[in-house]
């Protein structure tokens, strides 16, 4: 049997339930002290995968690139002059010989974020997948570990600037 909500509510009010199919009654004292506990436990923590604020501002501000989402496994990074393996470089036009430099963690990871005028990657010791846009289409490169790659405006017969979108990476 197939009960309307109407059916359930007007039951829950009066303090009964059915339970397959047997009439069962309800303190209604028991809704309160489940809704109290309810009230009292810490709110659920949902994973929105945003890239933490204070450093996507930071980011922001000190070189003009927009940090958005990732899994975490793919964090902006200082630039070092010791050769990092989990380190992906990024050239742009914006900031010539100046890179933007990730650090991996982990097996692999990814990283939504825009940054304008890239025409070069270099991989560390992971494979890197770049996701880019062109005016309204969208381009995508493949960068093996350790190795250059020239995306965007460099592989662009109309020479255009490409923005880079996203970052991929896996060992």
């Amino acid at each position: 049997m197939k009960l309307s909500p109407a059916v359930i509510l007007t039951a829950a009010l009066a303090g009964v339930v059915t339970m397959g199919g047997v009439a069962v009654a309800v303190d209604s004292r028991a809704g309160e002290t489940v809704a109290q506990a309810a009230a009292e436990l810490p709110p659920s923590a949902v994973e929105d995968f945003a890239y933490p604020q204070a450093d996507a501002d930071a980011a922001l501000k000190a070189r003009g690139i927009k940090l958005k989402s990732g899994d975490g496994h793919i964090m902006y990074a200082a630039c070092t002059a010791v050769d990092d393996p989990s380190r992906i470089e990024v050239y742009s036009h914006t900031e010539p010989n100046k890179p933007f430099c990730f650090r991996v963690t982990g097996a692999a990871g990814s990283l939504v974020l825009e940054l304008p005028r890239v025409y070069a990657v270099r991989a560390g010791d992971y494979k890197v997948h770049v996701d880019m846009t062109v005016e309204k289409s969208e381009v995508s490169f493949d960068v093996p570990k350790n190795e250059w790659v020239g995306v965007g405006k460099t592989t662009d017969p109309q020479k255009r600037d490409h923005a880079l979108v996203a970052l991929t990476a896996s060992k």
